[in-house]
């Protein structure tokens, strides 16, 4: 894999809101950014079309560690469509204050365009929704880094539900944490005319600790750090 680079981001939002597409008057959030919107975020920095954005999800992988979960906050509104209409109450769920770490992986070439990007982005870089304006978590956040395959059993990394399923246990280490718990998180898109539909995966997120998984996965070191890429 020596003409594979990583590329590490690490983030603190005021606010993130990833919402769950598949739930209707419950306006639900993924703790961590999922892959689409990590590799939009990248996409916008570039100033990339949606043809653009399509390819990159081809060229790169992505992977994330919830480092703080932040707290979490709901929201309740009304949708009002007339006045003779009735109100439908809405509750979205924010984390306040959360800490990822997103690393991607791909060629030379595409993280070394992503990483340009960052230093000067074409639009402002945020995750999720337009109110989510990505904040760096330390002066240098982002850093382009080598990184080497092997498998790994013991991950702090969101995993693959499968993974998990065939046997795991997670070790608590800090008292802000999310338990483990499952997800399908969209990875890809399949394109027909203007319309796009969500490509789903099975992934299992947590925080404030780590899981031991009963088998080994493929995982990917960036600097060391072994992390599980979709």
């Amino acid at each position: 894999m020596s003409d594979v680079l990583g590329l590490v981001v690490e983030v603190r939002p005021l606010q993130a809101h990833f919402r769950v597409p598949y739930n209707s008057l419950l306006l639900d959030s993924y703790p961590f950014p999922p892959r689409t919107t990590a590799i939009g975020m990248l996409a916008g920095a570039m100033g990339l079309p949606e043809e653009g954005f399509k390819k990159l999800l081809k060229e790169l992988r992505y992977g994330v560690i919830i480092e703080n979960p932040g707290s979490r906050v709901e929201e309740k509104a009304a949708i009002f469509k007339s006045a003779n209409s009735p109100l439908y109450p809405i509750t979205k769920t924010l984390f306040h204050m959360p800490m990822y770490r997103m690393f991607f992986a791909g060629d030379e070439g595409a993280i070394e365009k992503a990483h340009d990007a960052l230093l000067d982005p074409v639009f402002t870089p945020y995750l999720g929704d337009s109110e989510s304006v990505v904040y760096p978590a330390r002066r240098n956040y982002f850093r382009m880094v080598d990184v080497e395959e092997t498998e790994e059993s013991t991950l702090r990394s969101v995993i693959p539900g499968e993974a998990y399923e065939k046997g795991a246990r997670f070790i608590l280490m800090r008292k802000n944490n999310l338990f483990p718990r499952e997800y399908r998180m969209p990875v890809n898109f399949v394109y027909k005319g203007k319309s796009r539909r969500a490509i789903y995966r099975k992934v299992v997120a947590f925080a404030g600790g780590f899981v031991e998984l009963a088998n080994p996965v493929n995982v990917l070191l960036f600097d060391g750090e072994p992390v599980f890429v979709f």
